[in-house]
């Protein structure tokens, strides 16, 4: 039951909070101080305390406000998303990537939001409008509408997911190739040690290709599901 009240209070804050921050002791303002220091220190540098530091208050003062931290650090990842990317008017696969593209770069400039707990589905206005923007190209593939929410799952997950590697990841180089050599033996481990032959196992830190190509390999076997599959089946699970 407490639960629920929390999670109803967070969402009446994230539908009733004003865009704009008429002061800085009012929600709009907490959570702009708030994502200024997690851009700044990162996500755990965020504390009621801390942010009222910032702000001049008291913690006492910004309760009055904002229920909690939970709440506060939604606010704040609703709020650092912004606006998805405007339709361009392209086609759907090119509104995808798009959207991928917008995502990523919002990740990486607010790399703490990549720390924030998924604890359910999205509920605030702008994590809606994001979600929005993504279903709305994917429904128009031809995707049977059972199988819409799934897929906007799996690429919205694999972008974030991507994003923390990106953003954690210490490129090793060539130093990764010839640590493996040191370990790899053809007939234990066959596939690396012919990648590594083919000089195909190299750590250089950038991520961002294997999202390019895993998206395209997506899309392209969307459009190859939704040409063989009758409209309205649903994917099968793999048994």
């Amino acid at each position: 039951m407490a639960a629920d009240k929390s999670a109803a209070a967070t969402f009446r804050l994230l539908w009733e909070t004003k865009e704009s921050a008429r002061s800085s002791l009012s929600v709009g303002g907490i959570v702009e101080a708030a994502i200024a220091l997690a851009d700044a220190e990162g996500l755990g540098a965020v504390s009621m305390q801390r942010v009222a530091g910032e702000l001049g208050y008291t913690a006492m003062a910004l309760y009055r406000h904002v229920p909690g931290k939970d709440q506060l650090v939604a606010l704040m990842a609703d709020r650092a998303q912004g606006s998805p990317p405007a339709e361009s008017g392209k086609d759907w696969r090119t509104e995808i990537l798009n959207w991928a593209d917008a995502a990523w770069d919002f990740y990486l400039a607010h790399p703490w939001m990549l720390r924030v707990a998924t604890t359910g589905a999205p509920t605030g206005p702008n994590e809606l409008a994001w979600f929005e923007a993504l279903l709305r190209p994917l429904a128009q593939s031809g995707l049977a509408a059972e199988n819409l929410v799934a897929t906007a799952m799996f690429i919205s997950s694999a972008v974030r997911d991507l994003a923390r590697i990106a953003t954690e990841i210490v490129p090793s180089g060539s130093d990764y190739a010839n640590l493996l050599a040191q370990v790899i033996q053809p007939d234990r481990f066959p596939t690396l040690a012919s990648l590594m032959t083919a000089g195909a196992v190299e750590d250089d830190g950038d991520v961002r290709p294997a999202l390019v190509f895993g998206l395209n390999l997506v899309l392209g076997g969307l459009k190859t599901h939704t040409l063989a599959v009758e409209p309205g089946e649903p994917v099968r699970s793999p048994h």
